[in-house]
């Protein structure tokens, strides 16, 4: 198993990643000083390949990436979601590129000047709130009121949306595939239309957005089709893949704005399901607090948890606080060597644990009690370099550590 991905701590450097990339030093250090380069290595972009374990992937998005970048995401990343008109070339033919289309839920009325003089002049391609079909009655994002709702039910806005993801693809013959963003789990859809569009229900929405899904993929004939889901298991199946952006933590919370602990181990499920054998999973986290490096542990060893040794899984982190998804973001952890997974995780006292053949991988989830202590039963290295027998875990914490000598 190859095992390191993307975390980062304060005393690290920050790459931000825009039209350049603003390096912040600790001390006199390169930012590429240190970074070992990676083997080029198969990452099994046709279904039914070997799987794999990569390191992690990351969004530059509609940013342009310069030569620091490059280098940073070349000998670290193993995938890299691009943004249409971004510049990627200087990235090596071994890395996984998706390239971003239009959501099919949702309309930009600012990131795509070109494409919403089309979209403005279609008020039946709109969800609206009432029978007054105008753009008054339009229905917009919770927070974004620059994003409309659209109909996915709408013949005319499923052309118009594959047809984009038919110029991406074509316009970008060098990438694997398409990442196709904002298509959300039918129970969320429905909570965030709310009695804004009450006809609009789960099953409804759901036929629509599969109906959509088929039409995307039919314009794309030859890519990969990875869909921002959640992982929800049937849009992700109809695709080649989904993204689970929120997977344990999300980039906009807080540290202390937790997930459950049966929430837990629903999103734990998610990517442990054999049903998703084959597919790629990206999974992501994040926080406000991006320099808790005690978070950051704790989502990655949940991912680990989880991981599907017979999908193809990445793990992800982004802060909103200092770039979400424009920054690339490194940490230690990921470049501890555990080897595989030895059967899956299992519950005792309160713990989650799984062995691996180079080490071990323990989680507490619990909303609430005293802290934890694990027996490892041998000495292994925790992610700071020490020699520990047992760990102690808190709430909400996790660990990821490596047998001694192996």
């Amino acid at each position: 198993m190859r095992n390191a991905f993307v975390i980062i701590l304060l005393a690290i450097p920050c790459l931000l990643v825009g039209t350049t990339v603003v390096v912040c030093p600790s001390a006199a250090q390169s930012p590429t000083d240190d970074i070992p380069p990676s083997p080029v290595r198969d990452l099994g972009k046709v279904r039914g390949d070997a799987p794999t374990y990569p390191r992690g992937f990351f969004i530059p998005a509609y940013f342009n990436l310069d030569q620091s970048a490059l280098e940073i995401l070349n000998q670290k990343f193993d995938a890299i979601i691009v943004g249409r008109g971004s510049d990627y070339s200087g990235l090596v033919p071994e890395k996984l590129i998706l390239v971003t289309g239009p959501s099919p839920t949702y309309s930009n009325s600012k990131g795509r000047i070109d494409e919403w003089s089309t979209i403005d002049a279609h008020e039946d391609w709109f969800l609206h709130s009432s029978a007054d079909i105008s753009s008054v009655t339009r229905i917009p994002l919770y927070r974004y009121p620059h994003l409309f709702y659209m109909d996915v039910g709408s013949q005319g806005w499923r052309d118009f949306v594959a047809s984009k993801y038919l110029e991406v693809a074509a316009s970008n013959p060098g990438a694997d595939g398409v990442f196709v963003d904002g298509v959300p789990h039918p129970s969320e859809y429905e909570s965030l239309l709310g009695t804004a569009h009450p006809s609009y229900d789960f099953s409804i929405y759901q036929g629509h957005a599969m109906d959509c899904i088929y039409q995307i993929r039919d314009a794309v004939p030859g890519k990969l089709l990875i869909l921002n889901t959640e992982l929800y298991e049937p849009f992700t199946l109809a695709g080649d893949g989904g993204v689970a952006e929120g997977f344990v933590h999300f980039g906009g919370k807080t540290s202390e704005e937790q997930i459950t602990k049966a929430r837990w181990l629903q999103n734990i499920g998610l990517i442990a399901d054999r049903d998703l054998d084959g597919e790629f999973l990206l999974v992501g986290s994040g926080s406000i607090d991006s320099t808790l490096s005690s978070l950051v542990e704790y989502c990655y060893a949940s991912f680990l948890l989880g991981y599907n040794a017979h999908a193809r899984c990445y793990f992800y982190w982004h802060s909103n606080a200092d770039g979400g998804y424009s920054k690339i973001n490194w940490f230690p952890v990921w470049e501890m060597n555990i080897g595989e997974p030895v059967g899956d995780y299992f519950e005792a006292a309160g713990v989650y644990r799984r062995d691996f053949t180079g080490g071990t991988v323990v989680v507490n989830p619990s909303d609430s009690g005293l802290p934890i202590t694990v027996n490892l039963g041998t000495v292994h290295t925790d992610s700071a370099g020490n020699s520990v027998l047992t760990v102690t875990l808190p709430n909400k914490s996790g660990a990821v550590l490596k047998k001694r000598f192996w």
